[in-house]
């Protein structure tokens, strides 16, 4: 069974990762301003207990802390756990599970849905504003529109079907507004939006199992040689999907929301957006505002929603997309040469997605500029590209940054093209549309070059003397900084070592 939101909570507590809080928190102002502040410090993940809503919610459930420090848990390690991998498991782990999971998973089992209880309006739920205006925000949502469906059915007689469609249902991700009671303002995929004219019926789903968001948001971004979302994530292990009026939606959702499609924001109208912060998976594709009215909401007993305090860094939403694009690519390069030269890819969250970090064999004399250039044709994220060689380890984003000044002269392995390349959708100092030159840095050892001529890396085990370094372990120690193994850095698939580099 994959883990739905409540078992991640567990899993959490499990892993001693869940700060849990029981005072006062309130949705229109401390919410967002202590999850965010969790965030940044690279705490663990908070569960607000009291927001002044029928909702608990969790911020961080998806995050983790940043790489430039040596830490005992990972970034993806939260993520990795929410999709069934464990929190041990490697970058390169959850990287080919996500790459496995785009050709899809058996069909989904059909339940009835967990949230039965009925609320008065959306409000009342007590979602979190992440933005200086107060307004409750939507993030982290799920919405579910049925191609097949009539609008405007019965949502009960839909809901007590067996037969669902899930090959018929797009799952696709929200982010936005909740206007007076049960009005909504919603960012979508604006291939979407086309889709569902006003009258349309549609679902909204909050605290949806991990890998129902992680098969919505793959299934938009990039190319869409990818399986439905449905499939996606039960490819992660059983998501099981309940009926409703607009199509199969993740049974196992804590808040579901049955809504009607009043207007578009398109024409005059275009620049009407959520009064929310905008979330890193609409930098991704193009996007198209729609505005809804609730119908009906329906939440599990003491529900749990998840939200991203989006803004801050090492957010939800940024750790998440760094890790479903950096798979993407991983995935694309790997099959792209009839070869997979890439050990692995990374658009950190600590870098706002703005780089992509790449460790890979160097084929031949130019292979690095191949490299470069078919990454920035898949991708519109990110203007900066470093090569680096297979040695280097994802978790250690300090040695791939000393890499740049190591291996890399300025003169000759900085690589800019002309000032009107496409200008990038994550760097978020280009916010006017302006063209520039994109970057790649060569921070590999050229293939031609002699083993001989090629610097070895030194370590502190092969550098100094046995007893200099028990001298130094010893005051090491005595100045308070030996925290345990566990602090030891992590292999690329998570296995322990010695902090050294081969």
């Amino acid at each position: 069974m994959m883990l739905g939101v409540r078992d991640l909570l567990d899993r959490l507590d499990d892993a001693d990762d869940l700060a849990r809080i029981d005072e006062r928190t309130h949705w229109a102002d401390t919410a967002f301003a202590v999850s965010a502040e969790a965030a940044r410090a690279n705490g663990p993940a908070v569960l607000l207990t009291d927001a002044g809503g029928h909702a608990r919610l969790l911020a961080g459930g998806l995050g983790g802390p940043d790489r430039l420090a040596v830490r005992s848990r990972d970034p993806w390690s939260r993520l990795g756990a929410a999709l069934g991998l464990g929190f041990d498991a490697g970058y390169l782990d959850v990287l080919d599970a996500l790459v496995a999971a785009r050709h899809g998973g058996p069909v989904p089992a059909v339940e009835p849905a967990a949230a039965t209880e009925t609320v008065s309006d959306l409000r009342s739920l007590g979602l979190p504003a992440v933005s200086d205006t107060g307004v409750p925000a939507v993030t982290l949502g799920l919405g579910a529109h049925s191609k097949t469906a009539d609008d405007g059915g019965d949502a009960d007689s839909e809901r007590a079907s067996d037969a669902v469609d899930t090959d018929a249902v797009e799952w696709f991700p929200v982010r936005g507004s909740v206007r007076g009671s049960n009005g909504l303002r919603l960012s979508v995929p604006a291939d979407l939006a086309a889709d569902v004219a006003p009258g349309t019926t549609v679902s909204f789903a909050l605290g949806t199992p991990p890998a129902a968001l992680v098969g919505a948001i793959m299934r938009w971004v990039g190319e869409t040689q990818v399986a439905g979302a449905p499939a996606v994530a039960n490819a992660f292990g059983s998501v099981p999907v309940a009926s409703t009026a607009a199509g199969a939606v993740p049974a196992e959702s804590e808040v579901l929301v049955d809504a009607t499609i009043t207007g578009r924001a398109d024409g005059d109208d275009a620049g009407r957006a959520p009064e929310t912060r905008r979330e890193p998976w609409e930098d991704a594709m193009a996007t198209a505002t729609v505005e809804a009215r609730a119908e009906r909401v329906t939440v599990r007993e003491n529900p749990v929603v998840p939200f991203s305090p989006t803004g801050a860094p090492m957010a939800d939403g940024r750790a998440l997309l760094s890790v479903i694009e950096s798979a993407r690519l991983y995935g694309r390069v790997n099959n792209y040469w009839g070869v997979a030269p890439v050990e692995w890819l990374a658009l950190p969250a600590e870098t706002g997605l703005g780089i992509c970090l790449v460790a890979s064999e160097i084929l031949y004399a130019g292979f690095e500029w191949q490299l470069a250039n078919t990454l920035f044709s898949f991708s519109r994220l990110f203007d900066k590209i470093v090569v680096l060689d297979t040695e280097t380890r994802p978790m250690d984003l300090a040695r791939a940054f000393d890499d740049i000044w190591v291996k890399a002269h300025p003169a000759n392995d900085w690589e800019f093209s002309d000032s009107a390349a496409p200008a990038a959708s994550a760097p978020y100092y280009r916010q006017d549309g302006a063209t520039g030159a994109n970057v790649y840095v060569n921070a590999a050892w050229d293939p031609r070059w002699d083993e001989e001529f090629i610097a070895p890396r030194v370590t502190f085990e092969t550098m100094y003397p046995e007893a200099l370094r028990e001298a130094v372990r010893a005051d090491w120690a005595d100045m308070g900084f030996d925290h345990g193994d566990e602090h030891e850095p992590r292999g690329q698939r998570g296995d322990a070592t010695d902090g050294g580099d081969e």
